[in-house]
């Protein structure tokens, strides 16, 4: 019977190989099968071969948290008067911070407000030789120039779909302009929040961020600039984020399974939901960057729970399936070269080899239910 410390070395020189991240194509050393002398026959360990699947993964660190926070600057002068605690959830409509006394609302949607909206917007500045113009098409009995037109754009309909959502306005939320009814509406929404009713909307008034969110820092002082960095949000929900070599985050897609294995030692299916653009650096740590990959849990709620804090997940990087398999421990290498494994009976068949994960290598050459020698 072949010694089993070629076996050994064989396993030894596998398990090596898959450290190094290699699954196929594998250079293995180790002592020729052939015995260079008599010896005792040792007690042996078999196992059954068995077809199953094989799976090479990366393993990577993350966070169970809220989401990367989003910095909220202010907009217009003003001094902070009124900041909010850490872990505060605002939603539409309810105020976000205070400036000058006066409430900083969150509004829902993906652009930020940018101009006044006003029903009275003032008319386009003209040079004087317009004006001349016109004063002379008046004389000639002309018709005199067209009322400024209503704004209309995103961000009209943007105040619009807030305030339908809030009961406050009962007109178009596509296309909408910027009129008696829609500046009533807002008059109502600023009155309600103790506000002068002026029907006028500035930048400054609101925030506008993708829905609810949860208060995650406060970075300004009351009695600051309100002009400023103020305070930073999440979103409400719980996500984990993944912390990928770049080369790995892009080979993934949204969509693709992980297993996450969380804090409190549960271990969740979950799948991509987005991939960042860029890779960064942790400048405490001095690691090497990586990429923030988000992902779910399959089922809902099952993130609500649980311990907030690092998580570890594995990401596969290759797989085979339904394939025979045996331990690496029971491989052996020829004195010509190849390797084999040895049978119960102790007769040896060569066997070519695969992917090679969790201790276990792909073999062809042999049959399901054939019984084989293992290292012990």
């Amino acid at each position: 019977m072949p010694p089993l410390r070629g076996r050994i070395l064989v396993a030894a020189a596998v398990l090596l190989v898959v450290a190094g991240g290699t699954g196929a194509g594998l250079l293995l050393t180790g002592r020729d099968a052939s015995p260079s002398g008599p010896a005792p026959a040792p007690d042996v360990a078999t196992v059954s071969v068995v077809r199953g699947d094989l799976r090479q993964a990366t393993q990577v660190t993350g966070e169970l948290g809220y989401g990367a926070p989003v910095t909220v600057t202010g907009r217009g002068p003003g001094i902070v008067t009124w900041l909010p605690s850490a872990g505060l959830t605002v939603r539409r409509g309810e105020q976000l911070y205070r400036v000058d006394d006066s409430p900083v609302a969150v509004l829902y949607g993906d652009l930020p407000l940018y101009r006044t909206l006003t029903a009275d917007p003032a008319p386009p500045e003209r040079d004087e030789d317009e004006d001349e113009d016109e004063d002379e098409d008046r004389k000639g009995g002309d018709d005199p120039p067209p009322d400024v037109p209503l704004l209309t754009g995103n961000d009209v309909d943007l105040v619009a779909t807030n305030l339908a959502a809030l009961g406050l306005y009962g007109g178009t939320t596509e296309d909408a302009t910027y009129g008696s009814l829609l500046a009533g509406a807002v008059a109502d929404w600023q009155e309600a929040r103790g506000l002068e009713g002026t029907g006028v909307l500035e930048p400054g008034e609101v925030v506008v961020v993708a829905g609810a969110v949860r208060v995650d820092a406060v970075t300004a002082q009351v009695g600051a600039d309100a002009a400023a960095d103020v305070l930073t949000v999440t979103s409400t929900r719980r996500s984990i984020v993944l912390q990928a070599p770049p080369d790995l985050a892009r080979s993934l897609a949204p969509g693709r399974r992980v297993r996450v294995s969380l804090a409190d030692g549960r271990r969740l299916r979950t799948r991509i939901v987005s991939i960042g653009g860029r890779a960064t650096s942790d400048d405490e740590s001095g690691g090497p960057p990586t990429v923030a990959v988000v992902v779910e849990a399959a089922r809902a709620g099952q993130l609500a729970d649980a311990v907030l804090g690092p998580v570890t997940a594995s990401i596969t990087t290759a797989a085979r399936k339904d394939v025979l398999q045996v331990p690496v421990t029971a491989l052996l290498t020829l004195a010509g070269g190849g390797h084999a494994v040895e049978r119960s009976d102790g007769t040896l068949v060569p066997v070519t080899l695969g992917m090679v994960a969790d201790g276990l290598v792909e073999v062809t050459g042999l049959e399901d239910g054939d019984t084989v020698v293992v290292a012990s």
